[in-house]
């Protein structure tokens, strides 16, 4: 296989941004995320465009970023910067993918094994949804006290960031570096759920670089037509969520510049105040554990049962799931999860529920029956779509607090995942 070095690539995604030493020409580049990557299930060939990333791609089309590195001559461990170059073409067809130039010329061609896939269960050319957790839920505004202070450590960067919406949705935001402020009008928004790449702020070999879901965005404004935006492009939006310790945790901009121009997506983790020294009993597991067990724990008060499961389970679903297993099912237009218990290890006493989330701390919820007896289920497809119709007319919303944390750290280890 043939490799080029960037330095040879004209037409290179990010060509400019490596090759300049401006500023200004840094900044023309910013990375596409999965979500505005325009690769749809089943898609037999994709071309690709300018802010494309060997990750964000690779998400879209299941296969590693490591292994489309590799079909494209790119040397990951070198440590040299290289990309793709814009009008190369990907094409996909029974696990084989062909990579051509935009003269048409075949670059090469590469079998994809299992191992080669982000996710085994998903063919090459589909979404991976692995490996990212649907926790946690949106911050809201109103649950938090102002002002609100985040601190970073590293070298580049800012001293600190203090966020501000004592007063409604539209507030303020400032940083600190040395003894010079800059302050931004700001507003506070629920967004649908966003994958986003984050540079840990307590990093180890293991978690270093994660992903994680977040619903609650903060865009920036500056209030001086001057005012300088810390870190290109994607500085003026940051995020909250609530991180493993179960403090928040602010993303922004990746200002130290701890990963090459190709992974420019990668954002940074900041820590409000002292969080991240402060144990809890569900520090250490992922934010998929941690929602599943919190949820368990809220149905358990939802339906008054006391004591604790001897064993949880979870199947998570693609949009289009049945809402009951037979003919005639409607079906759900969001992804959804299948949460099931069992206090003993009986039928009886086992809990199913399907659950979707409101990113909002909430979740909407029905009971599935544990026997289906009626024989109607089996025979009849007008009354199982009336059935399904009744439990998703009836669906409730339940709050998921942490106020149970310490309940669910002694399940969270039960917990099966499908």
């Amino acid at each position: 296989m043939r490799r080029l070095s960037v330095m040879l690539l004209t037409g290179c995604l990010f060509i400019l941004g490596m090759l300049a030493g401006s500023t200004v020409l840094a900044k023309e580049w910013s990375p596409n995320s999965p979500d505005t990557i325009q690769i749809v299930d089943g898609q037999k060939e994709y071309t690709m465009k300018w802010g494309d990333t060997l990750w964000a791609i690779g998400q879209k089309v299941n296969i590693k970023h490591e292994k489309l590195a590799e079909v494209n001559g790119i040397d990951l461990k070198s440590g040299e910067q290289y990309t793709l170059p814009i009008g190369r073409v990907l094409m996909f067809s029974k696990g084989v993918v062909t990579v051509k130039d935009a003269d048409g010329s075949i670059y090469s061609q590469s079998v994809i094994n299992e191992k080669d896939k982000i996710n085994q269960e998903k063919e090459i050319g589909e979404a991976s949804e692995q490996e990212v957790s649907s926790y946690p839920y949106a911050v809201t505004r109103e649950s938090l006290s102002y002002p609100l202070a985040f601190y970073f450590n590293g070298i580049n960067m800012p001293d600190s960031v203090t966020l501000d919406f004592t007063y409604g949705n539209s507030g303020k935001v400032t940083f600190l570096m040395g003894e010079q402020t800059y302050e931004y009008n700001a507003t506070f928004n629920t967004i649908s759920t966003k994958l986003i790449r984050i540079y840990s702020a307590n990093s180890t070999s293991g978690n270093k670089l994660r992903t994680v879901n977040v619903n609650t965005e903060i865009a920036l404004q500056p209030v001086a037509e001057d005012t300088y935006f810390f870190g290109g492009n994607n500085s003026n939006k940051l995020y909250l969520f609530v991180n493993n310790n179960g403090g928040l945790s602010l993303i922004t901009s990746n200002y130290a510049g701890n990963y090459p121009i190709e992974e420019a997506d990668v954002m940074a983790e900041v820590l409000q105040g002292n969080t991240a020294t402060v144990p809890t009993p569900l520090a250490g597991y992922s934010e998929e554990q941690i929602e599943y067990a919190r949820v368990t724990e809220a149905l358990l008060q939802y339906y008054g049962i006391t004591g604790q499961p001897i064993e949880v389970s979870v199947t998570k679903n693609a949009a289009g799931a049945q809402v009951l297993p037979f003919n005639g099912s409607q079906t759900l237009t969001e992804p959804s999860f299948q949460l099931s218990f069992s206090m003993d290890g009986t039928m009886a006493s086992t809990v199913i529920v399907t659950y979707l989330s409101n990113h909002n701390g909430s979740i909407r919820f029905y009971k599935i029956p544990n026997h289906y007896q009626d024989p109607r289920y089996e025979s009849d497809p007008d009354w199982v779509s009336q059935e399904t119709g009744n439990l998703l007319n009836n669906i409730q919303t339940l709050s998921i607090p942490n106020a149970y944390d310490q309940q669910a750290a002694e399940i969270i280890d039960l917990i099966s995942i499908r």
